[in-house]
């Protein structure tokens, strides 16, 4: 299931009179119903490991961005190849009405949206490893890495992007120490042969944060939240080692706005990078107070988690409740 090579199409002669194979590509990102949910054209209900299972709308991605790192016969050299009609900066286009819904063989798993127009990427006759990095965005996104370093590739959400925590739910890669009985999942079966092929899923780069508040009532007659604000969120990281973050890039700020109805409790999600800080996560956050005097209104106080010791893979749904007692 996922992305995989399927067998080879074509030779191709190359300039040197060198063989050339051009393989097709498919790509795909776990799904739990295919049919488009309501409101928001295109969105299709989707969720990533980590996530409770709840439904919630999610783009079909738009940018491709991979990457495969070709090591000839020799061992002595190693190349990135990206496919045909893929820009470095803007990646390769997908088209919305190219994905389909396949349901995978492992019944505990959820089903995919797999892409069905066809992608070439061509690899060279000189090869003996192929390993696949990929991300997928419904925007475009800056990747940054040298040489063939692609395991430590980083990104950045650009400046046009007005909504970073829709941009981010909506971003998938290929981990990079997600493994399977031959190593790395991104590494090409059969390489050297005329069918080379492989099977991949890109998971969530962006961690689901879960924040639920609440103000006591013994404090509820001087205290009625107006906003909630997460200050310091990364609009960039390792773009395939997402749990490896420990600095924050290009960062920016989200604010929740609160009503009558949510004053004194509520819930509000989106999705952020997570960074480390001593080996958790932090959030720093200002609570705004309706109620208080301009130069009281405002309280910083910071979320912290502790990361699982047994998920070192997928990023984490992160749920935690502010509680209220004194202002």
């Amino acid at each position: 299931m996922g992305l995989f090579f399927s067998s080879c199409s074509s030779d191709t002669d190359t300039a040197d009179g060198g063989r050339m194979i051009s393989m097709p590509i498919v790509l795909a990102i776990p799904a739990n119903n295919a049919d488009l949910t309501t409101g928001t054209t295109g969105a299709k209900a989707t969720r990533a490991e980590g996530d409770p299972g709840t439904y919630e709308k999610f783009e079909l991605p738009k940018y491709l961005y991979i990457y495969l790192i070709n090591t000839s016969i020799n061992g002595t050299e190693t190349k990135v190849i990206t496919p045909e009609g893929m820009n470095p900066s803007t990646g390769y286009p997908l088209s919305k009405d190219k994905w389909t819904k396949t349901t995978t063989q492992d019944n505990n798993k959820d089903s995919i949206y797999t892409y069905t127009d066809q992608i070439r990427i061509i690899i060279p006759e000189n090869r003996s490893k192929g390993v696949v990095y990929a991300a997928m965005s419904t925007v475009p996104i800056t990747v940054t890495y040298t040489g063939t370093d692609v395991a430590d590739a980083t990104f950045t959400l650009g400046d046009a992007v007005s909504n970073k925590s829709e941009a981010l739910k909506n971003l998938y890669s290929s981990p990079y120490n997600l493994n399977n009985s031959n190593g790395y999942y991104g590494t090409v079966s059969d390489y050297r042969s005329n069918s080379p092929y492989i099977n991949m899923v890109l998971y969530h780069v962006a961690s689901k944060l879960d924040v639920q508040w609440n103000v006591d009532a013994s404090v509820q007659d001087k205290v009625k939240l107006s906003q909630i604000t997460l200050t310091g969120l990364s609009g960039g990281g390792k773009l395939f080692k997402p749990l490896e973050n420990t600095a924050s890039s290009s960062t920016y700020d989200e604010t929740f706005a609160l009503d009558a109805g949510s004053q004194w409790y509520g819930r509000k999600a989106t999705y952020v990078i997570p960074v480390k800080t001593d080996g958790k996560y932090q959030f720093p956050m200002t609570l705004t107070n309706s109620l208080s005097s301009e130069e009281n209104k405002d309280k910083l106080t910071t979320a912290t988690a502790t990361p699982s010791s047994a998920n070192t893979i997928y990023v984490p749904w992160i749920y935690g409740t502010v509680k209220v007692t004194k202002w």
